[in-house]
């Protein structure tokens, strides 16, 4: 017999339940026991109902491997009080989203793996309800193309819905002959989609939206490339967006880094995910993640994590997708610094210990480089609009910092009203993107505007032009250094004439890292910095201040500009999780430092130099010391720590002159030793 998904392999997988997947079964059985008594409503409750499908997914999975008649009563307790609601969803987009599409998965798996197991009358049923709902999303689908889901094509609610869809369509093929016009123009989206989607794997959703997804996408690949041939796994986007998840694991490897729209710290792992990227590619980082997160981070994933359904109800798909065959390898023997191009995002870590220093950096056109070009062609092509970019923050040259398992400077997390100043961002006379404006039209409370957020048609990209962009400048991995430069004065407000807002990021590996920032303006500003953390800031001296939170600590010493102002502040960020729980609200408290420039300038550069350190030596002997120095044209800091000397001059006019030290370089960093002896030592030219 040939299942979806499972295929002809169940005899094997049968034979392996007493070895290879002994754990896995038990962890299915443990799901399945949880369904069993559990309360079911005779109408449709008010809230998401993703998890109905999967559990008749479970539970059809559990019958086939035991053939126990209790697992296929239980199924079917589950399956027909779905098929007896009228709709499918909650309060948005009702039969036509992600509740919908999720049980189209999970109820089209249950039908494939249990239709000769049910009574004609059951089965009749059963088959007539897909059918219906599948019309119904297919219809939505078609009928707005270029304005939903359906040519969002780099956006999770195209992939999950259409994945959902197609397995349906698969499963009722033979009996529903309009199932081919479903599997047609599904097989044709991904085309698409895999043919849009950035080489480097990256998402710019965030990792919590890739755990959301990924799942459906492997599966989609699955299932298209046995019925069409059509191998998507050769995508280049598939091949390397494991990558992208392993290098936005923090240091502990239970959190996230959570750019973009990221629930929480918690809501990004997927086992069964790791287990068929690992199978494909023999992939021996994903399954050695894999079994980590199943053996140690489990249940803590699925009691804090914030997305619905969560991580327990993927049993079914860790027992199919686990290969025994594929070893588990740590990542020790990859590289450090990673650099994602398309979504411009870099990452910079000490080691992979899980007492690591981790700097994640991030700069690029709304929603990552190629779905900002491809977008504008096709839109302008049909008079659509395919970017929806409601969960892609307001985070170009923003980063966020992590240190022996403390989060020292963060990021807000999930938030639909995205702005500069929730980031760790310089805003210019209080504002920082060209798309801020929107909100002075009204909040989210409105549910017109709310609606249309969730749509992906109200936030903060709507009316961002297509010459709006940040962009990586540059990007460097070598002889001891690694630095990043980010350019993001083009998604500033054109009025402001902002010709240069540029953020590097240099690490010479010795402890701390070195970050400038260059404001240039054909006009006067106010320029403010601003990073935000878990504690508050508070000061050692003028040019010192110190965030200590539990063990970690980042000492921020600035140097430049000389006249300026601080101030520690909170930043509080409430927002509604999701349309079907407007109950369920989301609350942050951001601990905030500002330093300012206290009258109006063209120009103004902030340099400022930190380091990350332990908090349980219980003194401050591995404290570094920062002096600024000048010279007629540059500015820099002397950075003195136990074994080194590290000099770092910056010349706006690519002029340095200071101390016996030439350079036509923007900058420049020179490393010796305490007996002065040259260690290593880099510079940066800029961009013509």
């Amino acid at each position: 017999m040939n299942y979806l998904l499972i295929n002809d392999q169940l005899e094997l997988l049968k034979q392996d339940l007493k070895t290879t997947r002994k754990e896995h079964f038990t962890r299915l059985i443990e799901q399945c026991r949880l369904y069993e008594g559990q309360a079911l409503s005779k109408e449709h409750p008010p809230t998401s109902i993703t998890y109905i499908g999967m559990a008749a997914a479970n539970l059809s999975l559990a019958y086939l491997l035991t053939e126990q008649d209790h697992y296929l009563q239980e199924a079917k307790r589950w399956i027909f009080t779905a098929v007896d609601y009228d709709v499918w969803g909650y309060g948005f987009l009702v039969d036509v989203d992600l509740s919908a599409s999720w049980m189209l998965f999970g109820l089209g798996l249950s039908y494939d793996w249990l239709k000769d197991h049910l009574t004609e009358e059951e089965r009749t049923k059963f088959l007539n309800k897909l059918i219906l709902q599948g019309n119904k999303i297919f219809d939505y689908g078609q009928e707005n193309l270029g304005h939903c889901w359906s040519t969002n094509y780099w956006q999770n609610h195209n992939w999950i819905n259409y994945s959902g869809l197609l397995t349906t369509a698969y499963a009722i093929r033979s009996e529903h002959s309009g199932s081919e016009k479903w599997i047609d123009e599904i097989q044709d989206n991904f085309d698409k989609v895999f043919n849009y989607l950035p080489e480097d794997g990256s998402n710019y959703e965030g990792t919590g939206y890739w755990n959301f997804a990924m799942k459906f996408f492997l599966v989609a690949a699955d299932l298209i490339r046995k019925d069409a041939g059509t191998n998507h796994f050769e995508s280049e986007f598939m091949k390397n967006t494991f990558n992208y998840r392993l290098y936005q694991c923090a240091p502990n490897w239970e959190e996230n880094i959570n750019f973009a729209d990221v629930h929480d710290r918690r809501s990004s792992h997927t086992i069964c995910s790791y287990y068929k990227i690992a199978s494909e590619y023999n992939n021996n980082q994903a399954q050695w993640l894999g079994e980590m997160v199943r053996t140690k981070f489990l249940f803590r994933e699925a009691y804090e994590s914030k997305i619905f359904p969560g991580i327990l109800p993927e049993a079914f798909l860790e027992l199919i997708w686990f290969n025994p065959e594929i070893e588990e390898k740590s990542p020790e023997d990859l590289p450090l610094n990673k650099y994602f191009e398309d979504l411009g995002l870099v990452v910079m870590r000490s080691s992979w210990d899980t007492d690591a220093t981790h700097l994640s950096f991030k700069s690029s056109p709304a929603g990552g480089h190629k779905q900002w070009e491809e977008s504008w062609k096709l839109d302008e092509a049909n008079n659509w609009k395919t970017r929806s970019l409601t969960h892609y923050h307001v985070d170009f040259n923003h980063f966020i910092l992590i240190h022996n398992d403390a989060s020292l400077v963060i990021d807000e997390g999930y938030n639909r009203t995205s702005k500069a100043e929730i980031h760790n961002l310089i805003t210019v006379d209080g504002t920082g993107c060209v798309g801020e404006k929107i909100w002075e039209e009204g909040d989210l409370s409105d549910p017109v505007r709310f609606d249309l957020n969730c749509k992906g048609i109200h936030n903060v990209w709507r009316d961002v032009p297509k010459e709006a962009i940040a962009k990586v400048e540059a990007y460097s991995s070598e002889d001891g250094y690694a630095y990043v430069v980010g350019e993001s004065s083009r998604m500033y407000y054109p009025e402001m004439e902002l010709t240069r807002n540029a953020r590097h990021i240099v690490n010479s590996e010795c402890g701390y890292f070195i970050l400038l920032d260059e404001l240039e303006s054909d006009l006067e500003h106010t320029y403010t910095w601003r990073i935000h953390s878990e504690k508050f800031a508070y000061k050692v001296s003028d040019d010192h201040f110190e965030i200590v939170n539990g063990k970690g600590a980042l000492n921020v010493f600035t140097a430049f500009p000389k006249a300026r102002a601080t101030h520690v502040d909170e930043t509080i960020v409430e927002e509604i999780m999701t349309p079907q729980r407007p109950d369920d609200i989301r609350r942050i408290s951001l601990k905030t430092l500002l330093i300012e420039t206290p009258e109006k300038s063209k120009n103004a550069y902030f340099l400022n130099v930190f380091q990350p350190k332990d908090t349980l030596k219980g003194d401050n002997s591995d404290n570094i010391s920062v002096k600024s120095i000048e010279g007629e044209q540059c500015i820099g800091v002397e950075i003195t720590s136990k074994s080194h000397i590290e000099t770092f001059l910056f010349s706006s006019e690519n002029n340095i002159d200071y101390n016996s030290i030439t350079s036509q370089s923007k900058w420049i960093s020179i490393l010796k030793d305490k007996a002065g002896n040259l260690v290593k030592t880099t510079s940066y030219d800029g961009v013509e």
